[in-house]
Parts: structure tokens; sequence; C-alpha cells
């Protein structure tokens, strides 16, 4: 085995664990104590967002929307 082959290898294996590790951590559908659940937008959703942002008018409101493209 090559020092090149050697270290695609553990390349492969760092990104993988790495890949691994980000999904446990990020990828769950859970939120912490205290948060409010997700929310997954659709036509009907949209309406409740709507309104829970117009009520807290005097607190400091973040919309993000991701897009994996």
């Amino acid at each position: 085995m090559t020092i090149v082959t050697r270290g695609r290898i553990v390349v492969a294996i760092v990104a993988i664990s790495l890949a691994v590790l980000g999904q446990r951590q990020f990828g769950t559908h859970y939120t912490p104590d205290g948060q409010p659940a997700l929310l997954h937008l659709s036509t009907v959703s949209v309406e409740t967002l709507r309104s829970d942002f117009n009520r807290a008018v005097g607190d400091v409101r973040v919309i993000v929307l991701l897009s994996p493209t």
C-alpha cells in the first residue's frame, strides 16, 4: 500500500467520522427543554407562523430559511 493510498484512506475515515458526528449532533428533530418544537412549513402552518411572528412585537424575531442548493 502506498503512502498516497494510505493518506486517502485516513482522509476518508476522518470525513465519514465527521459526517456521522454531525448527523448525530445536528440531524435530530428534537429541541432542548424550554424551546418550542421545530416547525415544518406548509400552506397550513404559514398562518400560525405569521400570527406568532406578529404577536412577538417586543421581542427579537429571526426567521432562517435554509436551502440544500
